[in-house]
C-alpha cells in the first residue's frame, strides 16, 4: 500500500538491520518521545518502543504546539543503533532560543543512552558513518549566519563521544531552489551506493511546495551534482488540489535483502483544504537508472496502491480497546509535554479502569494536564469511554470526560 503508517507520524526515518525494518517519527510536544515502529514486511507495522522515555531525556516544559522533538534519524554504527534528533523549546523571536541537536544510542532500541548534545545548532540532524574511511559525519539544516538566517545543509565530522566537531564545519549543499528564505533546505540523509555518496534532502517548506531532491558526489564533503530528474518526489507538480496526497517530502531510502529499494516520506491527505490526520508516513518504490533514483515510476503518489514486492497492508486495522487492567499503560497512550509527576493510576480494580489525580492544568494550558491521548487512526472513526463512579464530587473548575485534541487553542471536549 502507498501509505506506510497511517495517522500522524511525521518525518519518518527508516532503517533495516538484517531482516527487520524500523521507522522513527517525530513526536513534537507529546511524551514519551520519538515512537519507533517495527516491521518484517514493510507493509504492516507495530509500535515497538520509544526513544525518549524519562523527563531527563526530553524536557518539554511549556513548549507550544508544534515545538518539541523533531525529525529523528536512525542509523546503525558499529553494532549500535543511533538516533539523532533536535528539540525546539519556543518560537518566540525575542527570546532567541534556538533548536539544539543531539544523539542517543542503544543496543536494542529499548534501553537508550543519555543524550549527547552536539556542538552545532540547527534542525533535522542525521549521522552518516562512511564505510570507506570509518569517519562519522553530522549533517543538519542550519542558518548561514545569525543575520540573514538563510537555511542550508551543513556538515562536520563529529565525535560520537563528545558530540563536538572534529573536522571543519562546512556548507554542504543549498539544494535546487533559489537560495532564499522560502527554500528551506532540510532533512539531509546521506548514504553510499555503487561508488557515489548521495545526499537526499527536502526543499520548499512543509506545505504545498514540499519536495525531495538528491545529489551525488565522489566525497561525503562534495562537491555535489544534482540529479537531472529533480525533484524526485513532488506531488505539487500535478496541482495543489488535484490529488488528495500533498506536501510530499523528507524522504529516507532503504534497501531490502533482495536488493529492492523503497522510500519512506511524509505527506498529508488534503481534504477540503485541511488535513485532519496531520502529516503521515508514506512509502513508495525506487528504481535506479544511470545511478539516479526514480521514485514511484515517475508517477504521482496516490492512496492505497499495491507496489513492488511488498504485501498489502491488512485492512481495516483491528479495533483498539483498553480496559486498563494492567498497572503498565499501553505504549500507544501519550501525555502532553513532560509530566512532572505521575497523575494517573491503572490496574487498581479487578474490572480495570484508570484513575486520574487532578491538577491545576486544563487542556487549554501550555503544561501537562491530567489526560492521556491516542493518535487518530483514520479519517472516519468512532471512539467512546465509560465513566467509572467518582469517589467524591468534582471540585471547582474540575471536569472529566473525553476530548478531540489538536492544540491548547483547539480541542472539543465532552465532560
Amino acid at each position: 500500500m502507498a501509505c506506510g503508517l497511517e495517522t500522524w507520524n511525521p518525518d519518518p526515518s527508516i532503517l533495516r538491520v538484517r531482516d527487520e525494518y524500523f521507522i522513527a517519527t517525530s513526536s513534537f510536544e507529546y511524551f514519551p518521545g520519538v515512537p519507533i515502529y517495527k516491521s518484517k514486511d514493510l507493509a504492516n507495522w507495530e509500535l515497538y518502543s520509544h526513544a525518549l522515555t524519562t523527563p531527563d531525556d526530553v524536557q518539554l516544559y511549556g513548549v507550544p504546539t508544534g515545538a518539541g522533538v523533531w525529525a529523528p534519524d536512525l542509523s546503525y554504527i558499529n553494532g549500535r543503533f543511533y538516533l539523532t534528533s533536535m528539540t525546539r523549546w519556543t518560537y518566540d523571536p525575542t527570546a532567541r532560543v534556538w533548536p539544539r541537536v543531539y544523539f542517543i544510542s542503544s543496543k536494542d532500541l529499548i534501553n537508550w543512552s543519555k543524550p549527547t548534545w552536539c556542538e552545532p545548532w540547527g534542525i533535522d540532524p542525521s549521522l552518516f558513518h562512511d564505510p570507506n574511511s570509518g569517519k562519522t559525519y553530522l549533517n543538519l539544516m542550519a542558518p548561514n549566519n545569525n543575520i540573514d538566517r538563510l537555511w542550508g545543509i551543513y556538515q562536520c565530522e563529529v565525535s560520537l563521544t563528545t558530540g563536538n566537531c572534529v573536522g571543519e564545519y562546512i556548507s554542504l549543499w543549498n539544494g535546487t531552489l533559489p537560495h532564499n528564505a522560502a527554500a528551506r533546505d532540510e532533512g539531509p540523509k546521506m548514504f553510499f551506493k555503487d561508488g557515489y555518496y548521495y545526499l537526499l534532502i527536502a526543499e520548499g517548506g512543509t506545505d504545498d511546495l514540499h519536495r525531495s531532491t538528491i545529489a551525488r558526489s565522489n566525497s561525503p564533503k562534495g562537491p555535489w551534482t544534482p540529479a537531472p530528474n529533480n525533484p524526485i518526489l513532488f506531488n505539487g507538480a500535478y496541482g495543489f488540489d488535484n490529488l488528495t496526497v500533498q506536501s510530499t517530502g523528507h524522504a529516507t531510502f532503504v534497501e531490502t535483502p533482495r536488493g529492492d529499494w523503497y522510500a519512506t516520506f511524509i505527506a498529508r491527505r488534503k481534504i477540503n483544504g485541511t488535513s485532519p490526520l496531520g502529516r503521515e508516513t508514506f512509502m513508495t518504490t525506487i528504481e535506479w537508472n544511470d545511478g539516479w533514483p526514480i521514485l514511484n515510476k515517475n508517477k504521482p503518489i496516490l492512496l492505497s496502491e499495491s507496489f513492488g514486492t511488498t504485501p498489502d497492508q491488512k485492512y481495516p486495522p483491528a479495533a483498539f480497546r483498553d480496559t486498563f487492567l494492567s498497572n503498565v499503560i499501553d505504549s500507544s497512550w501519550y501525555q502532553l509535554r513532560t509530566p512532572y509527576t505521575k497523575n494517573y493510576r491503572t490496574g487498581t480494580h479487578g474490572n480495570g479502569g484508570i484513575i486520574f489525580t487532578p491538577n491545576v492544568f486544563s487542556l487549554s494550558e501550555r503544561d501537562t494536564p491530567t489526560a492521556i491521548l491516542r493518535k487518530q487512526k483514520s479519517l472516519n472513526m468512532t471512539f467512546s469511554a465509560s465513566l467509572l463512579p467518582t469517589i467524591k464530587p468534582l471540585g471547582y473548575l474540575q471536569s472529566i470526560g473525553i476530548s478531540v485534541y489538536l492544540s491548547e487553542f483547539q480541542h472539543q471536549d465532552i465532560g
